[in-house]
């Protein structure tokens, strides 16, 4: 962004921000500001009308204040550590403890079936590590970097399948094995294996474990691809379940472009930085060829015949849509696909624009089949809206303003106040966490989406705000300055120093111009 571009953002950004602070009159009960609970004596003339202060987009300090006392208290502490560090549990009870069935039987665990099963899942833990990766990069203190790196350890050492090639899913601590068999594994479990791995290396363009990101994604493709589907399948063989292995899902593709692909294919040396580049492209556009109707302008998640890309037939949420909106965006932007690009562009804000929900200034979640509105909202699909509208209104201020009501009711509805972290799922018509909803620690919710939204927050709220951003990184062998980029955006790098500590060469990175 040149200099006069943004003077103009940030002109409009700020008149649009005084809008929304702008305070209005409103009658009780005030959705922000408390009201008084008594009428008044009649000796103290006519009531005062009640002023509402409009939720502000938070800046980049906010964005901080969120992750280190919101967030990063529920991972920061020995029960989530594992034992050895890096074996981190993939579920704890809602106030952090661990469960156990006889000391700790917490409802939320113990009351589900599944999730008091003694299994462990690869996914969690590298989720997980990619969380102490982003404390990392937002705090510089090396001791999240450690258990980032333990858990890069744990992984490498158990859950990759040095044999038949990929990662395994889970560990079955009843049978002592790790599960399931090869033909079994699908290609959004393989993918997430490789996010915190990933992250990592981004963090530290650490050689060792560049090999094995290489070798899972060629596993993928190799094993995956079905050229007759145009897309990846599912599984390798039938597992008893009932699951078509040649299921065509959305999820097998997208994936792989979130979890590990845009960001790791910037930092690679070719030939593998274009072979990864075209991969991308292929993903990219067969999940608009096969996946995304014009009609409804959503993507749908299970697409084995065209009747299933329709509300009419299926239902979808906001978040998958959303989410292959900004991934087909990057991936445009990194291959020099202009059409890919303005594809996310043009369509992404009308899913925003249907996600939306003025009557409390929060996120839906999809649609049911027929197109039923779901106004409860789950934390990943709500992140996942919010992170495409705070980077998209970098480029289109005039997006920013659901950011404000969004980012509030966040903050004020989706936070544990008392134990930290956010609710798996909240309730439209209450504001409060849904009954019977999952904890929120279990196998698919360890940290990830929370943190990422924590951290694009902050990249472009300090852009928004014309202040530059500060990340940190422990590179093992300095790269090009060019090669050093603030996680999937774009910046100018102001300043790059370096100091020790605790025996750790950490590098302390500015940008401007994040974009």
């Amino acid at each position: 962004m040149k200099t006069r571009e943004l003077a103009l953002f940030l002109l409009i950004f700020s008149l649009l921000t005084a809008c929304m602070a702008r305070p209005v009159v409103s009658t009780p009960p005030a959705p922000v500001s408390a009201t008084p609970t008594s009428a008044p004596a009649a000796t103290e003339g006519p009531a005062p009308a009640v002023v509402t202060v409009e939720p502000t987009l938070p800046d980049g300090e906010r964005w901080l204040k969120h992750f280190r006392e919101d967030l990063l208290p529920f991972w920061d502490r020995p029960e989530a550590l594992g034992n050895p560090l890096g074996n981190f549990p993939s579920k704890r009870c809602n106030d952090g403890r661990l469960y156990d069935k006889k000391s700790n039987p917490c409802p939320e665990i113990g009351g589900n079936g599944w999730l008091k099963l003694n299994l462990e899942y690869t996914v969690s833990r590298s989720r997980q590590t990619y969380a102490y990766g982003v404390a990392f990069h937002l705090t510089g203190d090396p001791r999240y970097l450690e258990y980032a790196k333990a858990g890069v350890d744990y992984l490498r050492q158990n859950a990759f399948d040095r044999k038949n090639g990929g990662t395994y899913a889970l560990w079955n601590g009843e049978s002592q094995t790790w599960e399931p068999a090869l033909p079994f594994r699908n290609p959004q479990e393989l993918a997430y294996s490789l996010l915190g791995i990933s992250f990592y290396y981004y963090l530290t363009r650490d050689p060792e474990v560049l090999p094995d990101i290489l070798a899972v994604k060629n596993f993928i493709f190799e094993n995956y691809y079905n050229p007759d589907l145009n897309a990846l399948q599912w599984m390798q063989a039938a597992d008893g379940s009932g699951t078509n292995p040649r299921d065509k899902r959305l999820v097998a593709q997208l994936d792989n472009l979130n979890a590990y692909m845009v960001l790791v294919t910037p930092l690679l040396p070719e030939p593998e930085r274009s072979q990864w580049k075209a991969d991308m492209v292929k993903l990219a556009n067969l999940m608009i060829d096969e996946f995304y109707s014009e009609e409804d302008g959503l993507f749908f998640l299970t697409v084995n015949d065209p009747t299933q890309k329709s509300l009419k037939n299926a239902g979808t949420d906001f978040g998958h849509s959303i989410k292959a909106m900004w991934m087909i965006y990057h991936v445009g932007r990194i291959a020099d696909v202009p059409d890919l690009v303005s594809f996310a562009q043009t369509n992404g804000p009308r899913v925003l624009e249907r996600a939306y929900l003025a009557e409390n200034g929060s996120w839906a979640n999809g649609y049911e089949t027929g197109g039923v509105l779901v106004k409860d909202k789950e934390w990943w699909v709500y992140n996942e809206l919010n992170q495409f509208t705070l980077e998209m209104a970098l480029a289109d201020p005039s997006l920013a303003r659901y950011l404000p009501q969004t980012t509030d009711y966040y903050f004020r509805y989706f936070v544990d106040h008392k134990h930290g972290e956010v609710w798996t799922m909240i309730d439209n018509a209450t504001n409060q966490p849904k009954a019977g909803a999952l904890p929120k620690s279990w196998p698919w919710k360890n940290a990830y989406h929370s943190f990422e939204h924590a951290l694009i927050g902050y990249l472009t709220a300090q852009q928004m705000n014309a202040q530059p951003v500060t990340l940190y990184y422990a590179f093992q062998h300095k790269p090009a300055e060019s090669a050093i980029q603030p996680y999937f955006l774009r910046g100018d790098l102001a300043k790059l120093e370096s100091e020790q500590k605790d025996g750790l060469t950490v590098y302390r990175a500015e940008f401007r111009n994040i974009r």
